[in-house]
């Protein structure tokens, strides 16, 4: 009985290695993101993101981002310009999860019709599990922790630290094209609507 128990349980690990493989690090993807806003005005924007997966344990990343916030500059809002670089490390759990670490910088310039530039720019820690719960279908989520600095034109700069917390679910059409669903919970809470390309 043991033994059929054993060749029992050793067939059904065999069986989902093969159905669901671990996720993808090397992909491009276009988003747009609508954010919350507390005036009359919308605020949403465009970000391209991309990764490079490398030596099955480790990635790297880059992401720019246009946004316009409760209407832009334009509508007393803000134009916002940002972009972030990370390097990650992503060891297996299981078969078709992997956790992931990643350390990085991110810059954000906020542009206003009257008032001065501002810039923000911090190093952050971002910690979290992907974790593919079907053959085409992942789910992961992330918590990140930034400390910087809010520069403003002729104005001395002030820190600050932040933590962000997002969740994400992607569907993959074939082995290359996927869409996804992003989530973000900080202080501008955001969601993304992004289709993905992978290599």
């Amino acid at each position: 009985m043991k033994g059929i128990k054993l060749l029992a349980a050793t067939a059904a690990l065999t069986v989902s290695s093969v159905a669901v493989a671990g996720p993808n690090y090397t992909y491009a993807q276009l988003g747009y993101l609508a954010i919350d806003s507390v005036g009359n005005e919308d605020s949403g924007g465009f970000e391209l993101k991309g990764s490079f997966g490398f030596a099955d344990v480790f990635h790297v990343g880059a992401s720019i981002a246009a946004v316009e916030l409760e209407g832009g500059k334009s509508k007393d809002g803000a134009d916002v310009d940002a972009y972030d670089i990370y390097f990650g490390y992503n060891p297996a759990i299981t078969d078709n999860i992997d956790a992931v670490i990643r350390v990085g910088f991110e810059e954000a310039e906020f542009k206003t019709q009257d008032n001065p530039r501002v810039k923000e720019e911090a190093l952050f820690l971002s910690f979290g599990t992907r974790a593919m719960v079907a053959e085409n279908f992942e789910l992961n989520a992330f918590a990140t922790y930034s400390a910087g600095k809010a520069k403003v034109s002729g104005v001395e700069s002030e820190d600050f630290v932040e933590w962000d917390y997002s969740v994400s679910g992607i569907y993959s059409f074939t082995e290359m094209f996927a869409v996804g669903v992003k989530l973000d919970i900080d202080t501008i809470n955001t969601g993304t609507l992004f289709g993905r390309v992978n290599f």
